[in-house]
């Protein structure tokens, strides 16, 4: 896709592809990249029509998956957080030669619940698209605040990070948080997991209401050849709410596989 960029940070000898959750752009990472930095080369990554690729026209999952195989170096860990692991997954299904490692936060192969299968209520997904369109800036703030458990000592960060990532022209599009939630409600990857056989770790949070811990057990058996680990009193988002905790886990695994 023409024009499209991406931030590059760090000077590791293993290149590390990042991708975001569902209507949130890089700047999410900004309290981790700078310990993560030091192993590694960072790809951090904003789809079409978000962040730094805001004006470029939105695309599904399938377009975006061969712009990651145009643009990115092989032998890369792909890293995903939520919505960016279903499509971190999906690389490494599709393209399983030129991907090193699989690593996903707070994700799910099929975010959608279902008898025996743990995962979020489509009304629930609709009303927090709804309200991203309507009220971008409460919203996401009203989520970052739900994710660190009234901790005191992250109010001040977390303050820093809503003004990093409200800056001027951060409100994507509408176009942009609909091909989301259609990637959200439609893409199914539990049939297709086991046929990951690089280093694979899941990363998920023990209070997480989004991909609730049972889906870890359940990938465990599907994929038993992944590894997963259970942060204690997390959400969503531990790689801020428990990040010391979060970059402890990711480094141990690292430099144990690789």
């Amino acid at each position: 896709m023409k024009n499209f960029t991406w931030a590059v940070k760090g000077s590791g000898n293993v290149n590390l592809i990042i991708l975001n959750g569902w209507g949130i752009n890089s700047k999410i990472w900004f309290f981790i990249i700078k310990k993560l930095s030091i192993y590694f080369k960072i790809y951090l990554i904003d789809l079409p029509g978000i962040g730094i690729n805001k004006k470029l026209k939105p695309i599904n999952i399938e377009k975006i998956i061969k712009i990651l195989n145009l643009y990115m170096p092989k032998n890369s860990i792909y890293l995903g957080w939520s919505l960016g692991g279903l499509i971190a997954t999906n690389f490494a299904i599709l393209y399983p030669k030129k991907i090193l490692g699989l690593i996903n936060i707070a994700s799910s192969p099929y975010f959608i619940k279902q008898k025996n299968w743990p995962g979020i209520e489509k009304e629930k997904i609709y009303h927090f698209y709804y309200n991203l369109v309507n009220q971008y800036h409460l919203t996401i703030s009203n989520f970052l605040s739900s994710q660190i458990l009234q901790e005191k000592k992250y109010f001040q960060d977390l303050e820093i990070l809503k003004k990093i990532l409200f800056e001027k022209g951060a409100i994507p599009k509408q176009k942009t948080l609909k091909k989301g939630l259609e990637i959200l409600l439609s893409i199914d990857l539990r049939s297709k997991i086991s046929m990951i056989k690089i280093p694979f770790l899941r990363i998920y949070g023990s209070l997480d209401n989004l991909v609730p811990k049972k889906v870890s057990n359940l990938v465990d058996l599907i994929c038993p050849n992944s590894d997963s680990i259970i942060i204690k009193n997390a959400g969503h988002i531990p790689f801020i709410s428990h990040r010391e905790e979060f970059c402890s886990i990711l480094l141990k695994y690292f430099f144990n596989k690789f």
